[in-house]
């Protein structure tokens, strides 16, 4: 999962085509029990239909479930809420009893029945990627949202065959293996593989062909604009190759991202197992514009590494799934922090990133972790555990509980910096972060085939390093002072730490010009603030100030031209409402975290900054 560099809404989900040549696996020799068929009667009805024919043996009630959330996207979900027009019946048709729980259950009394089969719809009217989506021309769902199961049947092989509505091309894209010999039916390991391994159908369009190491990489769109689609390919190969350079390993069959496009100001996607699912802006500034370009190759950066670092070297929480609740863990911080911290170095090594830009982005990282208040509040174990509540509820949390939060993007990525740059430094530039990636993927994804635990994590660090790492790891479990300049100088770095004063005058709310309306959205409130005494909320909208019209250019002019304890009068729109609040205007301190060359760096220093960002 990414979230913006640019605030702007991201998200991610996965799929790939099926047009490959994969060896039957092992588990495909025993025939599958569970048997889901999902087809779209009418799309314009926004249902997908599910049929389940389930082979139970002998039961006398079972009990079906639907996923509490999908993995990816840390948010319970009311995927129950959308089922309908669910039916049981036995082999013959016979209607069986059966019902529907409080909890997205519904019991079916089999009694003793060898076979007992399933029907029923679900609504899918949420183009947000962590959901399911069906209109005319597309249809788009995670597993999680589609798929009922059975606690015991969890770990065990099932089959799924995905029939498109009748007048959309064949073409299903899913990270899923397909079936030797049937088209769009899928074998699949167990339910962990298929809830992270989404669809995409519809009127798509599948981007020029590739491959990493001679496994197939793809991109299929659906309304994706006007750009130069090789230029996009061949970058996006360099971006595969980098991030599978740094591991060694290309674990997948075949990888591809699903992209969904819409008419925003942005890209997001979720990471899945063997894909991405992306929403992107389909218009052509996405690859015309160089920083939203930049940020869009990091982006795609962030979630290929994925791949890799969560649904491979992950927290031993991270799988296998209770998909009744939350599943927490103290270490998102190493999953997407790292993440985060890799995709500027897989860019800058695939030559897609200057070394000056891949530093300033690791600047704006610490910039955005230290000059938020929540650095005094929160731990990055604590943030981690937090994201369930953040994303869960974001609208209900108050600006004092989001003031004493930290993301773990921002501090995790400069955790992965400083890590990677104090192994260099205790090993004589002979090893780096990517030994311990490399050994984490080899040790406990190849070798254990399970999750790392906090301990553990330290402990491959450690050994990698050839010293102890007590101070750095006291940074992800305490608010102490970061020692930036420290980590720095490893690599001839020097940081500029110190506060100064901003020339232009705050009232406590981070506001955006709305050109639609001449209005400022506020975008958030600083804890504590004159904005936050005031009574002013997130996506308020600032009519007038002074009792003049909140042109952009008279607004920014008030910032500037007057002084520490002036008052502002402002007219407020709220559901409709107008409410006239005042504000107080006061300085804003910051610390640039400006990183520069040192003067006269020795070998070793030049060593290190020359093998970093190569």
């Amino acid at each position: 999962m990414k979230n913006s560099i640019t605030n702007i809404l991201k998200y991610s989900f996965i799929s790939l085509v099926f047009i490959c040549s994969i060896s039957t696996p092992l588990f495909a020799q025993q025939k599958t029990k569970m048997v889901y068929t999902v087809s779209v009667p009418d799309p314009s009805s926004h249902l997908y239909h599910v049929k389940l024919n389930y082979s139970q043996l002998n039961k006398a009630t079972l009990r079906f479930r639907m996923c509490a959330w999908t993995p990816g996207f840390y948010e319970i979900a009311d995927f129950g809420g959308a089922v309908s027009n669910f039916t049981a019946t036995d082999r013959t048709g016979k209607p069986l009893w059966w019902k529907k729980g409080t909890d997205s259950t519904w019991s079916v009394q089999a009694n003793g029945r060898s076979d007992v089969i399933l029907n029923y719809d679900v609504k899918a009217d949420n183009p947000f990627i962590a959901n399911a989506n069906l209109d005319e021309n597309y249809g788009y769902f995670v597993p999680g949202a589609i798929f009922m199961y059975l606690d015991d049947r969890l770990k065990l092989p099932l089959t799924v065959e995905i029939k498109p509505y009748k007048n959309w091309p064949r073409l299903v894209a899913t990270g899923l293996d397909p079936l030797p010999g049937r088209v769009n039916t899928f074998l699949v390991k167990n339910f962990d593989v298929l809830y992270d391994s989404p669809f995409l159908m519809g009127k798509l369009e599948q981007f020029p062909a590739s491959a990493v190491k001679g496994k197939r990489l793809a991109f299929i769109g659906y309304q994706m604009g006007h750009f130069d689609r090789k230029l996009f390919m061949d970058n996006l190969t360099k971006i595969a190759e980098s991030g599978s350079a740094i591991i060694g390993d290309v674990p997948y069959n075949h990888y591809s991202f699903l992209g969904v496009g819409m008419p925003i100001h942005g890209f997001g996607g979720i990471e899945h197992l063997n894909s991405a699912s992306l929403i992107m802006a389909n218009d052509s500034a996405v690859l015309t514009q160089p920083k939203i370009k930049e940020s869009m190759y990091a982006f795609l950066a962030h979630e290929y590494f994925h791949l890799y670092n969560v649904k491979r070297i992950r927290p031993i929480a991270l799988g296998p799934f209770d998909y009744t609740k939350e599943n927490y863990t103290n270490m998102l911080w190493v999953s997407e922090g790292f993440t985060d911290y890799y995709e500027y170095l897989i860019l800058r090594r695939a030559g897609l990133m200057t070394p000056e830009r891949v530093l300033a982005n690791y600047q704006e990282h610490i910039q955005n972790y230290e000059n938020s208040s929540g650095h005094l509040y929160q731990t990055l174990i604590q943030s981690s555990r937090g994201i369930w509540a953040m994303r869960g509820k974001p609208t209900e949390r108050t600006p004092e509980e989001v003031a004493k939060t930290i993301s773990v993007y921002d501090k995790g990525c400069v955790m992965g910096m400083m890590l990677d740059l104090k192994i260099r430094h205790e090993t004589q530039n002979k090893k780096s972060l990517d030994d311990v990636m490399r050994a984490l993927y080899k040790k406990y994804y190849q070798l254990k085939n399970r999750g790392f635990t906090d301990l553990e994590f330290q402990q491959e660090c450690e050994i990698v390093a050839g010293s102890p790492l007590k101070e750095l790891f006291s940074y992800s479990t305490t608010v102490a002072v970061v020692n930036y300049p420290k980590y720095l100088s490893y690599a001839g770095l020097s940081i500029d730490t110190v506060t100064k004063a901003l020339p232009s005058l705050t009232m406590g709310a981070e506001v955006g010009y709305h050109s639609a309306d001449t209005s400022w959205v506020v975008r958030s409130i600083t804890w504590p603030s004159s904005a936050f005494n005031a009574g002013i909320k997130a996506r308020d909208k600032i009519i007038e100030v002074n009792g003049m019209r909140a042109s952009q250019s008279y607004f920014k002019s008030l910032m500037t031209d007057k002084r520490p304890g002036d008052q502002l009068q402002l007219k407020v729109l709220r559901d409709k409402k107008i409410n006239i609040v005042s504000v107080i205007l006061s300085t804003k301190y910051e610390k640039s975290f400006s990183i520069t060359p040192i003067d006269h760096p020795d070998a070793l220093q030049i060593a290190i900054y020359n093998n970093w960002l190569r």
